[in-house]
């Protein structure tokens, strides 16, 4: 073998073993070294040149779960990869699970272009890490509850929020803040999934009402904790308004709350909702009728503690 060969050759087995990937190659050959690098992911970020058909064929197949893709960023993007898309710092990633998790717009944007680009690549994160990414950046708790595939994510996050307000030291807290990691693991660790995703049933139910579903799914989710039958009774008589008696708590709840929306131009404080729900529930629980002298509470006043 001549010495030209012999380097080609070396040249040829060293790409093999950096297992490389260039928009050059035969699309099957970067579909197949993709595969590879996600099914025994190296120790180090690798450097891949994005073929628009390498980057279609990975947001038609391998895009599971993903955010909604954002159209004036993907522009952007596509103008800035038609004038010369430099090697960032930025990664795409690829979970153990051998999907995307993040980098879409990127793709899509060579996609649009019909440009490829340079990128670092990071291969085989553990899925279950994935609401650390971009914390603070671009993704909200509703983003990575949606990738985590958690029924209703944007409610679901808002009902761990105010799980999170209800269940603390102080509980009328209504601009505490909690991290998108702080917010999955409670819905992991903390908090049942399943008694979550039915709150939130029965929060959509008076959501038309013109109430915001957190706060009332994380209130079901406490009464349900009391008694998960009467909190269900509770809240479907709240939605139908079906009670004869004249001062029952669901009933007296509805004109309180119509009556403090009235107050703001149909705005109900958080901390005047949820108290005014609990004052209602106590009730409910207490097989009382109530007045609308019970049905009233101030700001600054300590939330009700409830009944059960």
């Amino acid at each position: 073998m001549s010495n030209v060969a012999s380097i080609r050759a070396a040249s040829g087995d060293a790409d093999k073993s950096e297992r490389k990937i260039k928009a050059s190659m035969a699309l099957q050959q970067q579909i197949e070294t993709l595969k590879e690098l996600i099914a025994r992911p190296p120790t180090n970020s690798r450097v891949v040149e994005w073929s628009p058909k390498l980057a279609e064929h990975v947001l038609t197949n391998l895009n599971v779960g993903n955010r909604n893709q954002k159209p004036a960023k993907i522009k952007k993007y596509a103008a800035d990869m038609t004038e010369g898309w430099g090697l960032t710092g930025d990664t795409i990633k690829f979970g153990n699970d051998g999907l995307l998790k993040d980098g879409q717009n990127r793709l899509a944007a060579s996609v649009r272009a019909n440009k490829p680009f340079l990128s670092h690549v990071v291969f085989g994160i553990d899925r279950n890490l994935f609401s650390r990414m971009d914390i603070g950046k671009n993704r909200t708790g509703a983003d990575v509850f949606h990738i985590a595939k958690i029924p209703h994510p944007n409610h679901a996050a808002a009902t761990v929020r105010w799980l999170l307000i209800l269940t603390s030291d102080n509980p009328t807290n209504r601009g505490a803040q909690f991290s998108n990691e702080e917010l999955y693991s409670a819905h992991r660790e903390k908090f049942d999934g399943d008694r979550i995703e039915n709150s939130i049933r029965h929060a959509l139910r008076v959501k038309r009402f013109g109430h915001p579903v957190g706060p009332l799914a994380a209130l079901h989710y406490v009464f349900a904790e009391r008694d998960a039958e009467k909190a269900d009774a509770f809240f479907e008589e709240w939605d139908t308004g079906r009670v004869k008696k004249v001062r029952a708590p669901t009933k007296a709840l509805q004109l309180a709350l119509q009556a403090e929306a009235a107050k703001a131009n149909n705005r109900v404080h958080e901390n005047v909702r949820n108290a005014l729900i609990i004052k209602a529930w106590n009730a409910y629980l207490a097989r009382r009728t109530v007045s609308k002298a019970d049905m009233r509470y101030s700001l600054g006043d300590p939330l009700p503690e409830i009944a059960g």
